[in-house]
């Protein structure tokens, strides 16, 4: 009797083994649509919700407006970027990555599957040579990446490429910088878990080393690199257990109009430290950041990336940059792109349903040069 409770006690004890094991590369690439190349050509996660052939491509940027190249050459820095389904968020998506005109980008990801690797307090680099586009690979500038993790502290990050395939929030915003620059190259970085302190030491650590580089290669940051945050906003509805003003119409006015509050009143204008703690404070419980209060996708990536971004200006010379709202959308807005029917049978479509009861906020947002600099 004694074996069989022992036995059984065991039983129910396995699950927990079998979710603390971290999954492997052959776990993560078995659930990617479009496997990697081994460790040269990082293959793509999200082949339904995300574009990846040519004629998908061609197809959707043909039946979106052009966004204008407005900016002054040099003064936009960087910016937030939605990855939800090109069919929901394409328009906002193009209101900045066609603004996006440096040969290289670093790339700031949501990590959402950090807790599968009980990972916090660490960036995740990759490894790989470049990463598949609709137009073809998109290289990973080697040579950049490699000095930034020379010239951080060990303990600030890891490189993973298992990590990075289990990821979907940078894949969405490459094919648009291709398509912006053919000959862009990235540097994709995942943000996991984050207290402020911990955000605080990396920020200041990752701007010397990027102020660092900028000086050994003769670059500006917003002509020779810029940065581009991932990030949807609010996720609305029981499904995500958040719908503190109920469902409906007046709901999602509610919620949208507090997503609004949020991007005027800690990311727009000039940048500043305490209002992006104020921010990750808001977006999740600070003595427990795996809980969050909002669910902002980017309650990492946004405050660690728009730090970076204050302290690599300060660093440059350039005084503190400036956020500026471009377009706020959601997955209720509509209407989406009229794809032909051929791309519809390639696959491209929706990964998740979009109704009062369920949906998803989203922006696009630059960080410029101050007004006051010449």
């Amino acid at each position: 009797m004694r074996r069989m409770i022992l036995v059984f006690g065991l039983f129910l004890l396995m699950p927990t083994f079998i979710d603390a094991a971290p999954p492997s590369r052959e776990d993560v690439e078995a659930l990617m649509g479009l496997p990697s190349e081994g460790d040269l050509v990082r293959g793509q996660l999200d082949t339904v919700g995300f574009i990846h052939t040519r004629a998908q491509a061609e197809d959707l940027f043909s039946r979106l407006p052009a966004i204008p190249t407005d900016l002054p050459a040099g003064s936009l820095l960087g910016g937030i970027c939605p990855h939800d389904d090109h069919l929901y968020s394409a328009r906002v998506m193009m209101e900045l990555t066609q603004r996006i005109t440096a040969p290289r980008v670093i790339l700031f990801g949501v990590f959402h599957k950090a807790r599968l690797w009980d990972l916090e307090g660490k960036l995740v680099f990759d490894s790989f040579e470049a990463w598949h586009a609709p137009s073809g690979p998109v290289r990973v500038d080697d040579a950049s990446r490699s000095f930034l993790e020379g010239a951080l502290p060990k303990e600030d990050y890891l490189r993973s490429n298992t990590m990075h395939c289990r990821e979907h929030s940078i894949e969405s915003i490459v094919p648009f910088l291709q398509h912006r620059n053919p000959e862009v190259e990235i540097i994709p970085i995942l943000v996991p878990y984050l207290r402020w302190a911990e955000l605080e030491k990396l920020a200041d650590d990752f701007s010397s080393a990027l102020s660092a580089l900028l000086k050994q290669r003769h670059w500006e940051l917003g002509r020779d690199i810029q940065i581009v945050i991932s990030s949807d906003a609010v996720h609305y509805g029981p499904d995500f257990e958040h719908a503190p003003f109920g469902t409906g119409i007046e709901a999602y006015q509610q919620a949208t109009e507090r997503d609004r509050e949020l991007i005027n009143s800690y990311l727009s204008g000039p940048l500043a430290a305490p209002s992006l703690h104020r921010l990750l404070g808001i977006l999740v419980d600070e003595d427990n950041p795996r809980s969050y209060r909002i669910p902002w996708c980017g309650r990492f990536s946004i405050p660690f990336g728009m730090e970076v971004l204050r302290r690599t200006s300060l660093g440059q010379g350039i005084g503190d940059p400036e956020g500026r709202l471009l377009r706020y959308g959601s997955s209720l807005e509509g209407p989406q792109p009229e794809l032909s029917e051929a791309t519809r049978r390639a696959g491209l479509g929706l990964t998740a349903p979009a109704n009062l009861h369920h949906w998803v906020g989203f922006f696009s947002l630059a960080v410029l040069k101050a007004q006051e600099v010449r």
